[in-house]
């Protein structure tokens, strides 16, 4: 998160705070406008505080910009709708209710096969917001009031920030190589009982060192990568075998290899994928992470879910008390955009707990996987659909996070046609 040390704080009062009112006002002037602020519990000292840019929470009008609360920030009222936006509208309302994803956690919330919320017909749908960093905008209107004769110039430094950071998950890191004897075998049985000789083949010789393996795209990832400046991230699934989960054993040097080689590349780049039950498993993920520590040398710090699976609260205590300090899960997979409104990194509220944590929450607008599944967007057309996307966010000067897949590169099955997809991606939204 990018802060402004040399402009003055942000002075706020409230008749009181609370954990809600400190989250919204935490991401809207330090998260995305990258000011400070002081919280005057006082209303006669925020009165004369020489501070030019005053801001007041309820109360009597006083000093400053003036707030008329519409209650959702008193106590721990949930809604499943949101507040109406309209120019005197609470904004802070606006952002929390978006921002915390109040939405999913109703006991109506539609959710698919895996656990996971289903946008479709979401109110956040239906309002048009998913395809905008819409909590960034009202941060910029909310800003723009309070700041007055100061925010243009402030404007044009917060635009000029727009950044793009690709990410990528292993769930698998090789098609052929690297799984032990029992899988190989296996595997090579099922081809050849299949009748699928050229897969048979293709096995064979990748394992036997005659053929480069299908998902080792990393090299070429890498050039691309380098000729846009772009720092990757990468995630690694290292879960047991399951109907999910089908990478590499996390026993499997090869892998280790590869984890390491490219995070000597590029240094805390190489990060931790949880399983898919993990989610739900706190036993699991403390495996996971364990086997993350032994291959890697220092425990992961950020992490992202395998299929995005997300249980309301439950997964990311269990990060939390693991040590993680980012969660890269936020982004929806049959939607593109930005599932809680926000481009910009920002702290996780838990609202079960009814408080502010210290997990940083780092969403993606864009999935491979849901352009080509589905929403079934021709490949040609993949690279104009995510520069919409970046549009949105040049707007307002946020961060575009792309996930792809080191399978998606391959070139093969149903990623046929997407070989050249990314860095055509990668050279429209830059």
């Amino acid at each position: 998160m990018i802060r402004y040390p040399d402009l003055p704080e942000v002075w706020v009062h409230a008749p009181r705070m609370t954990p809600r009112l400190e989250a919204a006002l935490d991401w809207t002037i330090g998260a995305v406008l990258g000011l400070s602020w002081h919280f005057e519990s006082d209303r006669e000292k925020h009165r004369a505080g020489e501070t030019p840019w005053k801001f007041q929470y309820g109360g009597e009008p006083g000093a400053g910009y003036w707030v008329q609360p519409d209650g959702l920030l008193d106590g721990a009222e949930m809604r499943w709708t949101a507040p109406e936006p309209h120019p005197e509208a609470d904004w802070l309302a606006l952002i929390f209710w978006m921002g915390s994803r109040m939405e999913e956690w109703g006991p109506g919330a539609r959710r698919d096969e895996h656990g996971r919320f289903d946008p479709t017909g979401s109110f956040s749908e239906q309002k048009g917001w998913l395809n905008r960093p819409v909590c960034e905008e009202w941060a910029f209107a909310w800003g723009e009031r309070v700041m007055k004769e100061q925010w243009p110039a402030h404007l044009h430094r917060l635009r000029s920030e727009y950044s793009v950071r690709p990410t990528l998950d292993v769930d698998s890191a090789f098609a052929f190589k690297g799984k032990g004897w029992w899988r190989t075998s296996a595997a090579l049985g099922r081809d050849l009982m299949m009748g699928d000789w050229k897969r048979a083949l293709a096995r064979a010789h990748t394992c036997l060192g005659k053929k480069a393996d299908v998902y080792d795209t990393y090299a070429q990832t890498a050039r691309w990568h380098d000729a846009h400046g772009a720092e990757p991230q990468w995630f690694f699934l290292l879960s047991r075998f399951g109907r999910y989960d089908k990478g590499l054993p996390p026993g499997s040097p090869p892998l280790a290899d590869l984890m390491r080689s490219l995070e000597e590349r590029n240094p805390g780049s190489v990060q931790w994928h949880p399983g898919y039950a993990a989610a739900s498993d706190a036993s699991r993920m403390q495996e996971e992470c364990s086997a993350y520590t032994v291959i890697m040398g220092r425990p992961p710090k950020a992490a992202r879910q395998h299929y995005l699976r997300m249980i309301p609260g439950q997964t990311r205590r269990q990060l939390i008390s693991l040590g993680i300090q980012e969660d890269h899960t936020e982004g929806h997979a049959v939607r593109t955009g930005f599932r809680g409104g926000f481009s910009r990194s920002r702290k996780w509220y838990d609202l079960e707990e009814e408080r502010l944590t210290d997990l940083i929450l780092c969403p993606f607008a864009a999935m491979d996987a849901t352009l080509c599944r589905y929403m079934k967007v021709p490949p040609e057309q993949a690279s104009a659909h995510l520069a919409a996307l970046a549009d949105s966010v040049k707007e307002v000067g946020g961060t575009l996070r792309l996930l792809w897949h080191n399978e998606s590169l391959a070139e093969q099955g149903e990623w046929h046609d997407w070989g050249g997809v990314y860095p055509n991606v990668l050279k429209a939204v830059h």
